[in-house]
């Protein structure tokens, strides 16, 4: 026969283990960066990034909560990829959309409903920029625009450590895609303008 106390040890080391669990600092994301890829080199002596957009943190809108949001990929890319390597004109990219939204999806309600893990939500990710060349005047020399759309559902019981792990892997699928358009526009429109 057990003693009481054997129990009410197992009982508090369990206790222990699930608040020391719960206190686990959240897993760290590597940096998104974009260096892997070579460099565009514009035939330019300065870059501008401008974001030209309204952010919200009001709902659907989540990017806030992203561990690297759509804007700071964008910049990123930017950081990354676009080269100086002339001497005149300017490179202008602006940021004209950059979102992620949380939609609720329709899930049952009913008592079989309980006990199905159903898809609660539904993650949507756009982004939109341009860039373009300017003269020393300021004209508008060339211009390229490239915009990408990625979604996901996730369970109702996604934890939100998964979360940011889904989060952050559906921001790099969208800048892929992004990363594909916007290459494709410059080398059929920046002909003049790459090095």
């Amino acid at each position: 026969m057990k003693k009481p106390y054997s129990r009410i040890l197992i009982v508090v080391a369990v206790a222990l283990l699930a608040a020391c669990q719960a206190n686990l600092p959240p897993e760290q994301l590597p940096k998104m960066t974009f260096k892997h890829l070579s460099p565009i080199q514009l035939r330019v002596i300065d870059i501008q990034l401008v974001s030209n957009f309204e952010r919200s943190a009001d709902a659907p809108h989540v990017a806030h909560k992203f561990p690297v949001s759509p804007e700071k990929a964008l910049i990123q890319w930017a950081e990354d990829r676009l080269q100086i390597a002339g001497k005149k004109n300017t490179a202008r990219f602006t940021i004209l959309r950059a979102d992620a939204q949380e939609i609720q999806l329709k899930t049952d309600k009913s008592f079989k409903g309980v006990f199905k893990n159903q898809q609660s939500d539904r993650y949507d990710t756009f982004v939109e920029a341009q860039l373009e060349i300017l003269d020393e005047r300021n004209i508008r020399q060339a211009i390229v625009t490239a915009k990408a759309e990625q979604s996901i559902s996730v369970s109702e019981a996604t934890p939100l450590t998964d979360r940011r792990k889904i989060w952050y892997n559906l921001v790099e699928k969208l800048m892929a895609q992004f990363n594909t358009a916007i290459e494709n526009s410059i080398s059929n429109n920046f002909q003049g303008y790459l090095f």
